[in-house]
């Protein structure tokens, strides 16, 4: 009787999951030199199996050395090469009280930043993500990573 209970509550809890299906990809490169330069773009390929809508974030890993208090990006996103969609991110690093807003210990921290609209993708592929810095300075000092994440917004059944 009591494995019988088990089994209800397993066939509960997979059919509530499948209900809220979310996929999330997340992607980062590194620089080798802990140096983003203005003229360096960092691309990322994503593979959409779903058409729908997504939520994307920028994503930093920076030290506790880099001296600003936020990022300016450009991000465009392209689908067989050509430009589907664009936008500008701005990445807080110190909150108005002068706290680092990543997550992290020591000197190393992670900030994953929403950008604050949907991204619709009609077709399924690869679809290429392009991030570059727009700050005043040529180089941004103290910067290990640098990422992009996708979470679709979809489930399962809607369009």
């Amino acid at each position: 009787m009591k494995n019988k209970f088990c089994i209800y509550i397993l066939f509960l809890l997979l059919g509530c999951m499948a209900c809220n299906f979310s996929t999330t990809q997340e992607k980062y490169k590194t620089l080798g030199s802990e140096t983003w330069e203005r003229d360096s773009n960092y691309k990322f390929e994503f593979n959409i199996t779903q058409p729908g809508s997504y939520h994307v974030s920028t994503c930093i890993r920076h030290s506790t050395d880099y001296k600003q208090r936020n990022i300016s990006c450009y991000l465009i996103i392209r689908h067989q090469g050509v430009e589907v969609d664009k936008e500008n991110s701005d990445i807080i690093i110190v909150d108005n009280n002068g706290r680092w807003v990543g997550q992290g210990l020591t000197g190393l921290k992670t900030v994953v930043q929403p950008i604050d609209r949907i991204f619709h993708f009609d077709s399924t592929g690869i679809y290429t993500m392009e991030i570059k810095h727009r700050m005043k300075d040529k180089q941004l000092k103290g910067i290990k990573n640098i990422g992009i994440k996708i979470k679709s917004t979809t489930y399962y059944g809607e369009e």
